[in-house]
């Protein structure tokens, strides 16, 4: 087992089609992790991991956690040996409604998850009415790979 460097994180999180599995913290102080499909924006980043962006419908039981209580946490691994996994603790933000700016981001996740084929199809389905974006500032990250090596 060994500790990743930010830039092993970043690649990490951005290969194949990794989901997110994402926590939020209930009403009633019980926990929800649920799958999400994300993207990190990399624009401008040195040794910084970057924001995680996805979008979700305005409705749902993760939006209305992170409304309320805006701390989060996503696990991303790898589940072929020798394993490897990222935790990352954030506060999450569901951005102010601006259509353009949803669509431009749900076709860049919906292309890392469904191709660049079929990304504007996916990113007008996930940016229409009732749709928003949510940005996570990561605090903490844990980081570790080759977990089941020997070495």
């Amino acid at each position: 087992m060994a500790k990743m460097s930010n830039k092993e994180v970043r690649k990490f999180l951005m290969k194949d089609t990794f989901t997110g599995k994402l926590g939020t913290i209930k009403k009633d102080g019980s926990t929800l992790v649920v799958p999400i499909w994300y993207i990190l924006d990399e624009r401008n980043i040195i040794n910084e991991i970057g924001n995680i962006y996805f979008t979700t419908y305005s409705g749902s039981t993760k939006a209305k956690n992170i409304q309320r209580d805006p701390r989060t946490s996503i696990c991303v691994d790898d589940q072929t040996f020798p394993y490897t996994f990222v935790s990352i603790f954030g506060k999450a933000v569901i951005l102010p409604y601006e259509q353009d700016e949803i669509l431009t981001w749900a076709t860049r996740i919906a292309g890392r998850y469904v191709g660049k084929e079929n990304a504007k199809t996916y990113g007008v389905r996930n940016s229409g009415k009732g749709e928003v974006l949510v940005q996570i500032k990561p605090t903490t990250i844990i980081a570790e790979k080759n977990i089941a090596n020997w070495d």
